[in-house]
């Protein structure tokens, strides 16, 4: 593939979308908020439900970005979507419609899934080599920097009304306006729209390789994330306040691995893997054994870290894999994959409520196991060794009328 040329503002656009793509963290700081607000009624929806559409509108999207539809239309589409969804509930919210917020928590869910594999698939298939690589990790430091904001403004706002809250998705207008400057990729400028009678590439073991990562690593670790307050609670580490200070520092060294992530590609690429997730089983062990906030908190901020490795590694994988038409598919169904683990992380952890009698300490025992399980296995398999997308699989012949 020739990179296509590109400007400044195209990249920043570009990079916009990952920005954005942690926006349902708006409404975690306000939880406690709405279990006053809505008694009786299952809360954890509110933050819950939008993945599941998400995951229903990354699939959408891989299906006809580039190929029905253009990548700038998507981007602005699934923007515009998302936007109206997530600041609704401030318009229109009431202390008796919780079926109308959910309502437009779906629909905030939905266009975030449309623009979710974008800005990964348009890095892959805009960019070649190094710059491919330090664009990735920058999409990975934006997506830690736009949580930061995402959970401050949140934050913020709920302390003055829960419907304030809601207007923190205006972040998203950002976005939205820079959807506009996004540019095509090649193939998707020259592909034939309804191309059905072509070649058909086959997805690489990256692609799927990649989504049991993803679903690995957010099942495993998103529980730990939330139960992170009732732990440092129960080891006099601070409480809910420090738990808070401890997760937005798990996000800063995931700011600070995106950032170096193409120097560490570039001269660990075959061990990026293992490194990823060696760091998540050495954090996690860190905050089970930890018994005070600066211990818990440096755990925290390794499995950041790794993460931020392990993340922008499997799209590069899955890139330099996979054939270019079939790109955009691979990515949507990798985050796809990420998205669903986020949501039956829930049924996980009652899971270990039922088997052990809680979750906090056997979710992270499991996890220390699992993340060195899969670190040693890294040890062994070199994901890069001979590179070459996977081959393409000739379309039936069309019968000619006689």
């Amino acid at each position: 593939m020739q990179e296509k040329k590109t400007t400044g503002l195209n990249t920043f656009a570009i990079l916009c979308l990952p920005l954005i793509s942690m926006a349902i963290t708006v409404v975690t700081p306000a939880m406690a908020t709405f279990a006053a607000v809505f008694p009786g009624q299952n809360i954890t929806f509110i933050s819950t439900l939008p993945t599941l559409f998400i995951v229903i509108g990354t699939f959408i999207a891989g299906a006809i970005m580039g190929k029905k539809v253009k990548y700038r239309t998507l981007a602005i589409v699934g923007t515009g979507v998302s936007l109206i969804g997530g600041v609704a509930p401030a318009l229109i919210g009431s202390a008796d419609g919780f079926a109308i917020l959910l309502a437009c928590r779906a629909l905030f869910g939905f266009g975030m899934g449309l623009m979710s594999p974008l800005g990964n698939a348009l890095i892959i298939g805009l960019y070649e080599g190094q710059k491919r690589a330090n664009l990735l990790g920058y999409s990975t430091l934006c997506m830690n920097f736009g949580g930061i904001v995402c959970q401050m403004l949140g934050g913020a706002l709920a302390g003055v009304d829960w419907k304030m809250t809601f207007w923190g998705h205006g972040f998203i207008i950002i976005s939205f306006i820079m959807a506009f400057f996004i540019p095509e990729p090649p193939e998707a400028a020259t592909a034939p729209v309804g191309e059905a009678q072509g070649p058909k590439p086959k997805l690489g073991i990256a692609t799927y390789g990649g989504a049991v990562i993803m679903i690995l690593f957010n099942i495993l670790n998103y529980p730990n994330m939330m139960n992170m307050s009732i732990l440092f609670d129960q080891r006099n580490a601070g409480g809910a306040v420090a738990a808070a200070t401890a997760l937005s520092l798990y996000t800063v060294a995931g700011c600070i691995a995106g950032f170096i992530f193409g120097q560490i590609f570039k001269f660990a690429q075959r061990w990026c893997l293992f490194l990823g997730h060696a760091l998540c089983a050495l954090g996690t062990a860190i905050i089970y054994f930890g018994q005070n906030n600066v211990v818990m908190t440096s755990g925290l901020c390794l499995i950041g870290f790794g993460f931020s490795i392990i993340m922008p590694t499997v799209m590069a994988w899955v890139g330099m894999t996979t054939h270019p038409a079939a790109v955009a598919s691979a990515t949507a169904i990798v985050l796809a994959a990420m998205n669903i683990a986020g949501f039956f992380s829930s049924f996980y952890v009652s899971a270990l409520t039922a088997i052990f009698g809680e979750s906090v300490i056997s979710g992270l025992m499991i996890a220390i196991i699992v993340f060195a399980a899969v670190a040693v296995i890294f040890v062994f398999v070199n994901p890069f060794k001979k590179i070459a997308p996977p081959p393409v699989v000739p379309a039936e012949p069309v019968a000619e009328n006689a």
